[in-house]
């Protein structure tokens, strides 16, 4: 059985969602550790920061996972629709602290936009490859 198939599940579908969820939220967790340790001294609050990241948890985790099921079922505007909802969401809790952290030495401001840039690049990257791999 192809893994395509097994998702086009509905029962798979929610299985997996659930799963991803867990994982956003586990993600998000280790996540507020770091920015506690790196940024808390700059005016970060982790805890609004760990607000925000448990606000778009859910609605990311799913938006993601849909996205990645509709590649796999080539629907394409759901491909768009989910990929734009799960780019503003991933970004949120980077705009907050980009909006509120003060006087951060420029090494950490340089790292953590490097960071965003790197692991965009390769969300990018992984979503074109999938997308043209189930395109043929």
């Amino acid at each position: 059985m192809q893994i395509s198939s097994w998702l086009k599940s509905e029962k798979h579908q929610k299985l997996v969602e659930r799963w991803w969820i867990a994982i956003v939220l586990v993600w998000g967790v280790i996540k507020t550790i770091a920015v506690d340790k790196t940024f808390e001294k700059y005016g970060v609050n982790p805890s609004v920061y760990m607000a925000i990241v448990f606000a778009i948890a859910v609605p990311y985790a799913i938006s993601t996972a849909k996205l990645f099921f509709s590649i796999v079922e080539k629907h394409w505007r759901n491909t768009f629709i989910y990929g734009a909802i799960a780019i503003v969401l991933h970004f949120a809790p980077d705009a907050y602290i980009l909006s509120t952290a003060k006087s951060v030495p420029r090494s950490l401001f340089d790292g953590f936009i490097l960071a965003i840039v790197v692991f965009s690049l390769f969300g990018i990257r992984e979503i074109v490859i999938k997308v043209r791999e189930h395109k043929k």
